[in-house]
């Protein structure tokens, strides 16, 4: 790691609170009036000769022109993580937060990665099962289009995925649809035989590492991933360079690392000088957090005669259940091919170095012990040139930047200090970010009160957000105050999707700081329609500005509208008064989080007569409702009062009770066979990788039908969510403020 930061290097102490499940009877709230107001408007901290609200300031410096040239720069040449692109990348971030009068410092983070052999290229080929002859040869390649200037790059005849290995098999072939532990039930439930086999399965529904996790554990000894026209194809509209779909020659990258087991460097190269290992951190050997059976993507152009061989195969091979069927002009069938597969890839890994750019906004209290710091977030490392995932969140954060020189210029200083992170690697496996995480944990334990992630900033014009249930007020506030810049109306009315703001699993760079070190998070963008579905080019060589221009933002006001939304809400919380923080949302998704859970139980005792006593962990909810209404009447009595010499402990003491409660959801031991996610309340599932579950302790044992393991963690949930509720009412006696608990030995 670089230079450590000054915010970075205060001590951290630690403590465990004793598990609390039932508070006192609490006395009923009085109404907040001027609370919504104070949401939108922090009191300014700027000098009084400049009476202009932050916000104000802040949204004036943001320019779509500025946005444009931005993306244009950073989509010129291909940037993956470790390569020259990537570091001269970094340094034009540098540089440009630099001239915005933000303080910025490289750091390289050293790391095992992946690449293709530039030598050699991979190759696949489907082959008679009688005569041995030749009977398709996949293109593996991506044409170079002259509508898109920037798609002639070597890498457009690579497509790789990022940790499989290198290796030659030859085998039949079975399909797979998803590579959900559900899915190989289906061949299963079939008689169809996955070991010896190579699996070809469909992106979407679990994240494509987990795909190739689940078939290697059924003996699969090769596999393919293909994007089907129905995910993000033709079946959506017209495709590249006529629309914004992915064509029939379009090719999803991306890593296949089992990153729902541990994310980060699966080598912890950064950890090796001083004898730490990823078992250490992890619970599993560098070897079993990769694939160790050579893996593919390719575009559904060159899926379609592996699928039609299949189809070909006669009673041998049944028909796949209406489920299994994609948009394909033919019938998907199951399996086995009486033809076989040839495929060959040739990988590389090496320790290299990725670089994160770190930049400070020092806080009008930076330096103290009180200082308390808001960090956000955004990769910068790309598979081509990115233009989407993650260029167009770089060009954002860009504007963020800029807004924030323009009230640094003004003498404006936040309450909390902020801290801007440009992560590298984040493609490969979140590399950046979790080194960078794990590097400071106990200083961000101490100070960070939110994270603020933003990915793919644009691919289109309809809003999305997960978070932490406590700042779903801010973010339904953000929105109502944001106009869309297409309609005039709030950004609100443009959601992506019914069930407004989500609850956070992993996937990108929030992940260390929520589910490893238990910091509330925001995770959001805007996305190409209201169902959140793969933009068409994603991951890519068409991921370019040519798309970018052409069909994701052409004017790139979207850019500045995401913006605007990131640094509002980084002013609102960096200056306010009391943390916009709502516990009483947070309870609402714990009650809502018992239901699902009761639901589950109730699925899972139709197929096992067993039950699980969830009286503990209602309690303990309980508990935390009633912690929740308490401090929402104490940030009600400390708002109205405003800031007194006298108060100020008073409010700095429940600032960090508002902040740091969320600590006391991570569990010591972490999550069963998950040791590096702490986080008892939400997590990717295990054989999800983005999306994430409800109290994954649990639901997860049920789901393997551990009926023994389900009702420890329903303890282990109790007396985390009972710890929180105490902090959150009353403090940590002890002093510490890192929160962890150990499993309940019940």
């Amino acid at each position: 790691m670089g230079e450590t930061r000054a915010w970075a290097k205060y001590p951290c102490y630690s403590g465990l609170l004793l598990l609390v499940l039932l508070l006192d009877t609490l006395s009923s709230a009085t109404a907040d009036k001027e609370y919504q107001a104070r949401l939108r408007r922090p009191a300014s901290n700027l000098p009084s000769s400049y009476p202009e609200d932050p916000e104000d300031i802040f949204v004036q410096a943001l320019s779509a022109q500025s946005a444009r040239a931005s993306l244009h720069y950073l989509t010129s040449i291909p940037h993956m993580a470790g390569t020259p692109g990537d570091l001269k990348m970094a340094q034009y971030v540098q540089a440009q937060w630099q001239s915005f009068g933000i303080e910025a410092e490289i750091q390289p983070v050293p790391a095992l990665l992946s690449y293709p052999r530039e030598d050699t290229r991979p190759s696949l080929t489907l082959e008679d099962g009688s005569t041995k002859s030749t009977l398709f040869a996949a293109t593996l390649s991506e044409p170079f289009l002259p509508e898109d200037s920037t798609s002639d790059t070597w890498l457009r005849n690579h497509t790789f995925l990022g940790y499989a290995p290198s290796g030659e098999v030859k085998a039949p072939l079975v399909y797979a649809n998803f590579g959900r532990p559900e899915d190989f039930e289906v061949l299963a439930e079939a008689g169809v035989i996955v070991e010896g086999s190579i699996v070809l399965m469909r992106y979407g529904e679990c994240f494509r590492g987990l795909k190739v996790m689940n078939a290697e554990k059924r003996g699969a000894v090769g596999a393919l991933i293909y994007s089907d026209p129905e995910q993000d194809g033709y079946a959506l509209g017209p495709t590249y360079p006529e629309g914004p779909w992915r064509p029939a020659f379009g090719v999803q990258r991306g890593s296949v690392q089992f990153l729902s087991l541990c994310a980060g460097d699966p080598g912890r190269t950064a950890l090796a000088e001083d004898g730490g290992s990823a078992e250490d951190v992890c619970g599993y050997a560098t070897e079993d957090l990769k694939p160790k059976i050579p893996v593919l993507p390719i575009s559904y152009g060159d899926a379609t005669p592996f699928l039609q061989s299949l189809a070909n195969a006669g009673a041998e091979s049944p028909v796949a259940p209406a489920s299994f069927q994609g948009a394909l002009n033919l019938t998907y069938h199951l399996g086995p091919s009486r033809d076989r597969v040839v495929m060959a890839t040739h990988n590389r890994e090496v320790v290299g170095t990725v670089w994160n750019v770190i930049g400070v906004v020092e806080s009008l209290h930076y330096g103290r012990a009180r200082d308390r710091v808001v960090v956000l977030g955004n990769h910068r490392d790309a598979w081509v040139d990115g233009a989407v995932d993650p260029n167009s969140g770089t060009a954002s954060q860009m504007e963020v930047a800029k807004g924030l020189g323009a009230l640094l210029r003004r003498g404006w200083r936040p309450r909390r200090t902020l801290v801007l992170a440009s992560w590298s690697g984040e493609e490969l496996g979140l590399i950046g970010s979790t080194a960078w995480g794990e590097a400071h944990a106990a200083e961000l334990k101490e100070k960070a009160v939110l994270y603020v992630n933003v990915d793919s900033a644009v691919s289109g014009p309809f809003f999305h957000a997960g978070a932490t249930p406590s700042l779903r007020p801010l973010l339904e506030t953000l929105q109502e105050d944001v106009l869309h810049p297409y309609s005039g109306e709030p950004v609100a009315r443009n959601f992506s999707a019914e069930g407004g703001i989500e609850i956070l699993g992993s996937g990108s760079d929030y992940t260390v700081f929520l589910d490893h070190l238990g910091i509330s998070s925001i995770d959001m963008g805007a996305v190409i329609d209201r169902f959140k579905r793969p933009y068409g080019m994603y991951h890519s060589t068409y991921d370019s500005f040519s798309w970018m221009s052409r069909f994701g933002d052409p004017t790139f006001e979207l850019h500045v509208m995401v913006a605007e939304l990131w640094g509002r809400l980084a002013l609102r919380v960096a200056d306010a008064l009391v943390l916009p923080l709502e516990h009483t949302a947070q309870a609402t998704a714990l009650h809502a989080y018992v239901e699902e859970l009761k639901a589950l139980v109730g699925t899972s005792m139709e197929v096992a007569p067993e039950s699980l006593d969830l009286a503990p962990l209602e309690a303990a909810v309980r508990a935390y409702e009633d912690a929740a209404e308490q401090v929402t009447r104490e940030a009600a009595g400390l708002r109205s009062s405003g800031v007194k010499q006298d108060r100020e402990q008073a409010l700095a003491a429940l600032n960090d009770r508002l902040a740091f409660t969320e600590r006391r959801f991570c569990a010591k031991e972490g999550l069963p066979r998950r040791k590096w996610f702490k986080h008892v309340l939400q997590a990717p599932g295990l054989y999800l990788g983005y999306a994430g579950v409800s109290f994954p302790g649990v639901t997860q044992a049920l789901s393997d039908g551990d009926w023994e393991l389900a009702q420890r963690q329903v303890w282990v949930a109790a007396e985390r969510v009972g710890t929180a509720a105490a902090y959150l009412a009353w403090g940590d006696r002890e002093g510490g403020r890192g929160g962890e608990g150990v499993a309940a030995t019940k």
